[in-house]
């Protein structure tokens, strides 16, 4: 399996994909689909995807589908074509946070952090190419992006600052003096 399958991986998302396998006899969705929880599977079924960065005794790897699906929503699709599935999986702490005991893979939480940055990373090198190419729009949001933090009036911090005068209160203390005098 190269990265092309990966990127294009369809899996579960397909509405004509046998979704049994997701689900245990009684009917409560599988948590061992990967392989790395796959070594208590009471049923004998086989796991599915390794939480690996890489593809592991011939199993696609979850860590690729995720990070080449346009969002979270696409992955979990194609992972075990159900949203509920997804969030379920999300209760599972070594789902969420990787292993602490081996650490050849890691979790959904370091998974997201990475998505993001590659996500950010590829808008910014797609703007770049369209400034170039003459996109005035790109330029700017460019532009604008190197000057963050310089924008409207210099504030001053609060220990440089004047202490506000106190209000005049004549008309208050001619009322109070003429009450009690």
């Amino acid at each position: 399996m190269d990265l092309n399958y990966h990127i294009s991986f369809v899996g579960f998302s397909n509405p004509n994909m046998d979704r049994s396998i997701l689900k245990t006899g009684s009917g409560s969705y599988r948590m061992n689909i990967f392989k790395e929880f796959n070594y208590r599977s009471a049923e004998g079924i086989p796991p599915l995807y390794t939480m690996k960065e890489e593809v592991t005794d011939g199993l696609p790897s979850a860590y690729l589908i995720y990070m080449y699906s346009e969002s979270e929503y696409e992955a979990a699709m194609k992972l075990v074509g159900s949203w509920n599935h997804w969030n379920k999986l999300c209760t599972n702490n070594s789902f969420m946070n990787g292993s602490k005991e081996v650490q050849t893979w890691s979790g959904l939480k370091q998974w997201r952090e990475e998505k993001e940055i590659k996500d950010r990373a590829t808008m910014y090198s797609l703007l770049r190419i369209a400034a170039a190419t003459g996109n005035v729009n790109a330029q700017k949001v460019l532009f604008e992006k190197d000057k963050v933090g310089v924008r409207g009036r210099r504030v001053k911090p609060k220990s440089k600052r004047r202490p506000k005068k106190p209000r005049s209160t004549k008309s208050s203390s001619k009322k109070t003096s003429s009450v009690y005098g």
